[in-house]
């Protein structure tokens, strides 16, 4: 699905990280020293962050949302989204607690999405037809994982991959434009899943159980698995076809856009994807050397890390940001951050 969306544009972005940084060098006591240097330079993910028991992406998203919400007449935020794959509770929605917590007004409308990778720019979607559509005039967009919660101390294929994170986007009326671009192929869906825990698989003394599976390493079933390769295949295959459907929405070449901020996934593949659409380096920030894969935050949460650079160098006219996984999906969209407050990263003690 291709669709542009006029009246809308991103007024604030801002990211939120725990506190907790779990160095990768660390497993050298673990595995062999050549083997953890090797990922770590494939990767380009040196350092991990890890919210504590008691952090929820919640958390770190009302840290993200209160840096905006204390420049913002609240009264003016009528949506709120909040898009993670580790939600609060299975119900109620957490963005119903995040009304609260935030002192957003009750005749706000609030709801969940569930999804990773691409969710941003899904949450983003959501956003502004809300705001399009003429049903509020400011949409809070939250977005983030405790992804590592779900990640077996065992698998060192995940545990130097996956950080923790949060983030706040705010959508309102304007006179700007987004163009945005889906693709869902649910045959794919078992390539990065969490296999019990729902309906369809309900957590019991069989899925609790920690075995050594197809690829070696050390998981249960209510554990992440992701097949990294399939991935790989699915994105390289899938993200040059988004980036060109926005641009064609949008009119635009690629020699017009200074960024294309994709999701930090690891630092091989998008230098693969730069390769691929052939857009210069410096328009393609890498920022995950020190906060890892943060699923629904790492493209705000990039932003929030690379705001200077992408400002002072003037990158932020005309951008394309993309997210793609789980699902498996990708999600695409080209607009203009010139006009954003991208507040710089912080932490959440």
């Amino acid at each position: 699905m291709n669709v542009k969306l006029n009246g809308v544009f991103v007024s604030a972005i801002a990211a939120a990280m725990p506190e907790e940084v779990f160095d990768l060098t660390e497993l050298y006591d673990i595995y062999e020293k050549k083997e953890v240097d090797q990922i770590i330079r494939t990767n380009g993910i040196s350092k991990v962050r890890i919210a504590g028991e008691d952090v929820c992406a919640s958390d770190l998203c009302e840290k993200a949302a209160g840096m905006i919400l204390a420049d913002e007449d609240k009264e003016r935020v009528t949506g709120i989204v909040f898009v993670s794959q580790t939600p609060d509770h299975i119900l109620p929605a957490t963005s119903a607690a995040l009304q609260h917590r935030l002192g957003l007004p009750t005749s706000a409308v609030a709801f969940d999405i569930s999804t990773g990778c691409p969710g941003y720019v899904y949450g983003l979607y959501q956003g502004a037809l809300l705001v399009s559509s003429g049903s509020c005039n400011a949409v809070l967009v939250c977005a983030g994982d405790v992804i590592t919660r779900y990640v077996n101390p065992l698998d060192r294929s995940n545990r130097m991959v996956f950080g923790d994170a949060g983030s706040a986007t705010l959508i309102e009326k304007g006179d700007g434009q987004m163009a945005f671009s889906f693709m869902t192929d649910g045959s794919g869906r078992e390539h990065l899943i969490i296999p019990a825990g729902g309906c369809r698989y309900p957590v019991d003394e069989n899925s609790e159980m920690v075995s050594v599976r197809e690829d070696g390493n050390m998981r249960s079933d209510e554990d992440l698995f992701m097949h990294g390769l399939e991935i790989m295949n699915f994105s390289i295959r899938e993200v040059p076809k988004a980036v060109d459907a926005v641009l064609a929405k949008m009119d635009w070449s690629k020699s017009d856009v200074g960024l294309f901020g994709f999701h930090q996934a690891n630092k091989f593949m998008l230098d693969y994807l730069r390769k691929m659409i052939k857009v210069p380096a410096e328009s393609v920030p890498v920022a995950m050397e020190e906060t890892g894969n943060t699923g629904p935050a790492s493209i705000p949460l990039m932003l929030a890390l690379e705001h200077e650079r992408l400002a002072t160098e003037d990158r932020l006219g005309k951008a394309v940001l993309c997210g793609f996984g789980v699902g498996l999906s990708c999600a695409a969209i080209a607009a203009e951050l010139s006009g954003a407050k991208i507040y710089e990263a912080v932490e959440l003690e």
